[in-house]
């Protein structure tokens, strides 16, 4: 039985074994799908043996594979076991089917596969390739492999089970496969192939004349284009499903169709026509009572305002569809909802009531493995969080927003590079036909001309290969040149760093010693020293040694900081020569007190002066390190 996996599902009928247990059911009046029929079936049991308890027993594992799995393997073993007593085949591989149909329910694909497989080996020798049993095992292995995300096999099992369907004329299973094929290609991203498939599936449809089929298949078409982001054509699908469902008359059919068009204008940025597909939508649903889908409605319409900045009546919406949720205990849509309640307070700057929305999202989110959801949650905490001064719980949700984009990242990347493997071993296979072709040409017309081609070939290899290794020789030692400059340019650079640092500290100290100066000059001008020429040497001595300091630091500064002083004058020209000075002792992280040793000036000079500093750089408001901000440049 082929089964699907994503929600662009076709429903099938399972093939039906008409044999002896038909017989024995219409006697008994009794269904194996029926609880009580089963208890039936049960009593039967214990007095039947031979082929008769073999079919019970294959009854009761296909009664039990969906709802109590276990159950049914202990009878599909027992099945299997007495059918193969029996020499009965045919039941054999009914029971391996129950068994890998209940290994499914379990999520035990592995073994799945291992049992559909006997079961094919079997249904092959009885009925041959192109009978449906056969074609069910196929597509039910592929199955496993996609439920494993093994793509690539999946994709292998299906294609060969849509061909074998189409051998045989079954346009049924020929259009589930078709299907399941899609749906790979929509995991891969690749929408213009599913939409091909999805194409395929619609023309055998329209064949069948089944309305209800084709219009699903539009549907489905309609939801490609609009994962495409075509949004023209996801309409225009969408529009052609409407219209089937409105000659029907099926109301719930015709509410998810007009919802799929609000979609579709909602992500095109067209919220009028998104709301009024919304609001249609929602009439109906209400009108028939619905109130899992009044609510989706609801939300659908809250969040539109939102898109459009009309935050009241977001609210009213959100609200309303809360009640819902809430009532119901849907918590994938509570989840949803919650956040799209923290994303509307942070639109009105409320980050405080953001936060509990999107931590209870965030805790939905994960009890129910919603990934996106959880990323977008984890991104908006860590938000909130720094814009109400929670930094520690800011830091941590950014780590968990990371962590949980490169892991999706990681899944992306893995499906892309399934893909390239898949499309690969595709275009190898019709490569080396096309070469077998041309070679079997070739050895008919002369066996010389294949020898010249092989010499040919095997000297553009080796040229090839030589080419690749001196390519590769030349891009290693160019690497560790590149390595070596490098390192020795770090180096070069710590060791101006250290040496402008220690000029620097030489400064201080060398000042330091001019005020001892200075210091005792003052003191012999109290005791009596002409004033007038004390006082004219003191500020000689005092200019020299701050213009002469400034010069030589000013010099080795700009050695390590080359573009310093041209960035700071793009960015700010008003500054004045003592601003640049102050802005380059500051961007080597020096204290207050350091540069006020070194410029003779007061702590609280400079102070004043990294104050002027902050309001000329439009730093008065904000909480931005000055220190910081200038290492920027």
């Amino acid at each position: 039985m082929t089964r699907l996996s994503i929600k662009f599902q076709r429903c099938r009928i399972p093939a039906v074994s008409f044999n002896f247990i038909f017989l024995f059911f219409l006697l008994f009046q009794i269904s194996p799908l029926n609880g009580e029929n089963t208890d039936s079936l049960k009593k039967v049991l214990g007095t039947s043996s031979g082929y008769e308890k073999v079919t019970i027993l294959n009854a009761l594992a296909e009664s039990f594979a969906e709802e109590q799995p276990g159950q049914a393997i202990s009878y599909a073993t027992e099945a299997l076991q007495a059918a193969r007593a029996g020499k009965l085949p045919k039941e054999e591989a009914r029971a391996l089917t129950s068994l890998g149909d209940a290994s499914i329910e379990l999520n035990n694909y592995t073994n799945a596969i291992t049992h559909f497989q006997a079961a094919a080996r079997i249904t092959i020798e009885l009925s041959g390739q192109q009978s449906d049993e056969y074609i069910n095992r196929i597509a039910d292995i592929g199955y496993c492999y996609l439920m494993m995300s093994q793509y690539e096999r999946a994709l292998d099992y299906f294609q060969q089970a849509a061909g074998l369907a189409e051998k045989a004329g079954n346009t049924e299973e020929m259009g589930n496969n078709y299907s399941n094929i899609a749906t790979i290609y929509v995991e891969w991203g690749d929408y213009g192939k599913a939409v091909s498939y999805f194409e395929k599936v619609m023309k055998l449809d329209r064949k069948s004349g089944q309305e209800e089929k084709i219009s699903t298949d539009l549907n489905n078409i309609g939801k490609m284009y609009e994962l495409w982001g075509r949004f023209q054509q996801a309409v225009e699908y969408y529009q052609k499903a409407l219209g089937i469902e409105m000659k029907t008359g099926r109301k719930a059919k015709i509410a998810v169709r007009l919802n799929n068009l609000g979609t579709a204008y909602k992500a095109w940025s067209k919220y009028p026509e998104a709301l009024d597909y919304f609001q249609q939508a929602l009439s109906i649903e209400q009108s028939m009572g619905d109130m899992e889908k009044v609510g989706k409605r609801l939300y659908h319409i809250g969040t539109t305002y939102h898109a459009m900045r009309q935050y009241d009546k977001c609210k009213t919406y959100l609200d309303q569809a809360l009640t819902i949720f809430t009532k119901m205990d849907l918590h994938d849509e509570l989840a949803r909802l919650y956040n799209s309640y923290g994303l509307y307070y942070n639109a009105i700057y409320n980050y405080r009531e953001a936060i509990p929305w999107f931590e209870k999202s965030q805790l939905l989110a994960k009890e129910n493995n919603l990934r996106p959801l959880q990323i977008s949650n984890a991104e908006a905490l860590a938000n909130a969080y720094e814009k109400t001064g929670q930094y520690q719980l800011a830091f941590s949700s950014q780590k968990m927003y990371l962590s949980l984009k490169d892991s999706v990242f990681t899944k992306e990347s893995d499906k892309k590079l399934a893909e390239f493997r898949a499309r690969f071993e595709n275009e190898k296979m019709k490569m080396d036909f096309e070469m077998l072709q041309r070679e079997a040409v070739v050895k008919s017309r002369t066996n010389l001309l294949i020898g010249t081609i092989l010499a040919s070939s095997i000297l553009i290899l080796l040229s090839v290969v030589f080419i690749l290794r001196l390519r590769a020789r030349n891009a290693r030692q160019g690497k560790k040149i590149s390595e070596q400059l490098a390192e020795q340019y770090l180096k070069d650079l710590e060791i101006k760093n250290s040496e402008l640092a220690y000029n620097a500290m030489c400064i201080v100290r060398n000042n330091e010693t001019v005020a001892r100066m200075v210091e005792k000059v003052e003191t012999a001008l109290k005791t009596g020293r002409s004033t007038e020429e004390m006082e004219t040497v003191l500020q000689n001595i005092k200019g020299m040694e701050v213009d002469h300091t400034w010069k030589e630091f000013e010099v080795r500064f700009t050695q390590v900081h080359k573009d310093f002083y041209d960035k700071l004058n793009t960015e700010f020209p008003d500054l004045t020569p003592n601003e640049i000075k102050l802005s380059a002792f500051l961007r080597l992280n020096m204290t207050t007190k350091d540069v006020a040793s070194i410029t003779h000036q007061s702590v609280n000079s400079i102070n004043t002066a990294r104050t002027r500093l902050r309001k000329k750089m439009n730093l008065a408001n904000s909480e931005e390190n000055l220190v910081n901000y200038l290492m920027k440049f």
